[in-house]
């Protein structure tokens, strides 16, 4: 896995395809179909982290609720385990098309909610909402995109397909903001849940794979999807890394709104446009997470990518504005990065038959990190001192680069490969 070239000869050998499930594509026309369902849903998600804490943050004044309004959103990935179970059951397109449809809905309706004062059940809408988020993400990311993609071509394919899901999260804010100031919060919202029924229409055009055979119980699966989590080498210090780097990083995005509209005193429209800069860093990131270092081990490689991260939350601590904005997309640009190098290396690491239910023990923990880090990063927020606010995410990021140095060293020499759970 350490460079595209390694997924010519080395790919069959790496990747099994359990019977009754279509063998990887050898030509991009369906993954072509797949990226553009999954840009349409990344678009409405960002659009949704605007809008949403935008227009909390406007008729509560509450800083720590519109941080919430993202947390809420990631809570439901420490069921990861559950839902990965039940995602190995299914045919994975439906799964796909109903996690959408119902995200769709429960956003339509939170509108409603805003404008009977419920703010508090609008975080419970959207708790549940992020249960189709979960099942979205797991089935396109780690299940559908290697289907479909050439299956000799899959590195180059990831950072294709992160390359243009993060240009979509580019937009998301951009015409959030946009939206935001012509027809306000409400009607945004209601144009954010049309993407997701959009995305829904797209991938009824994906082909439908065979319904899994499922031969063993629901607790023996759960059973079995642990084990396999515990016994993957690699996976499981991954998973801390990762963890440890969103408690302090996973909401710098919502918090970065929050000072625009606070501390900053910027317009919906500015702070969208900040959001957007963002994301089109972490657009660039996953464009160049296929192309640097791409002749050292994959093991270096998110390691380079840790340390990235770190050095760019230094800005972050900034007084002034300007450099707390390239400090925010440099960062952005990190986790681009970061993120096409380890789903790569986990695609590799975990076996296709139990790929649900150990990518979703991983974003158990990986995304309850993000889910704590709006109450941590909520709370920093509000300290009066600039160097305080996002001090979480520069902690959390030199933690991360010296844990993955530190315990690879112990476990692993260079160049060492993940293995699959016997």
């Amino acid at each position: 896995m350490d460079s595209a070239e390694t997924d010519g000869s080395g790919a069959d050998s790496a990747v099994s395809h359990p019977p009754g499930r279509p063998a990887a594509q050898k030509t991009w026309g369906k993954f072509w179909l797949l990226t553009s369902a999954a840009s349409v849903s990344e678009m409405g998600n960002t659009f949704l982290h605007l809008a949403m804490p935008w227009t909390i943050l406007a008729s509560t004044g509450s800083a720590l609720m519109a941080a919430l309004s993202l947390g809420v959103q990631y809570l439901p990935f420490v069921a990861s385990p559950l839902l990965g179970t039940l995602i190995d059951g299914y045919e994975r397109r439906m799964v796909f098309m109903v996690s959408e449809l119902v995200q769709g809905v429960l956003i339509a309706l939170t509108p409603l909610l805003l404008m009977a004062d419920q703010v508090e059940l609008v975080l419970v809408v959207l708790l549940v909402a992020g249960c189709g988020t979960v099942t979205s993400n797991l089935t396109s990311d780690f299940s559908l995109l290697p289907m479909l993609a050439p299956e000799n071509r899959l590195t180059e394919a990831y950072s294709r397909f992160g390359a243009v899901t993060e240009l979509a999260r580019t937009a998301g804010p951009a015409v959030a903001g946009l939206v935001l100031a012509v027809v306000g919060g409400y009607g945004a919202l209601w144009i954010d849940a049309a993407t997701f029924l959009v995305t829904a229409v797209i991938a009824a055009f994906l082909p439908r794979g065979e319904k899994p055979v499922v031969e063993r119980g629901f607790l023996r699966m759960q059973v079995e999807g642990f084990r396999s989590f515990r016994k993957i080498r690699g996976v499981p210090r991954l998973t801390l890394v990762l963890s440890v780097y969103n408690l302090g990083a996973g909401a710098v995005p919502t918090i970065i709104l929050v000072v625009a509209a606070g501390t900053w005193g910027w317009s919906s429209g500015l702070a969208g446009a900040v959001l957007a800069a963002g994301a089109a860093g972490s657009a660039l990131g996953s464009w160049l997470g296929g192309r640097l270092w791409h002749n050292a081990s994959a093991e270096r490689r998110i390691r380079l990518w840790f340390l990235v991260c770190a050095v760019s939350s230094v800005g972050l601590l900034a007084p002034w504005e300007e450099v707390v904005v390239l400090g925010f997309c440099c960062l952005m640009a990190g986790e681009g990065g970061m993120n096409v190098t380890t789903n790569e290396y986990r695609f590799r690491a975990i076996p296709d038959e139990v790929s649900g239910r150990v990518n979703a023990v991983m974003r158990a923990f990986i995304l309850g990190g993000a889910a704590l880090s709006s109450l941590l990063l909520g709370w920093s927020v509000t300290l009066p001192e600039q160097v305080l606010r996002f001090a979480p995410a520069l902690i959390t990021s030199v933690l991360a680069v010296l844990i993955w140095a530190g315990v690879r060293s112990f476990r692993a020499p260079v160049g060492t490969e993940p293995e699959k759970a016997a």
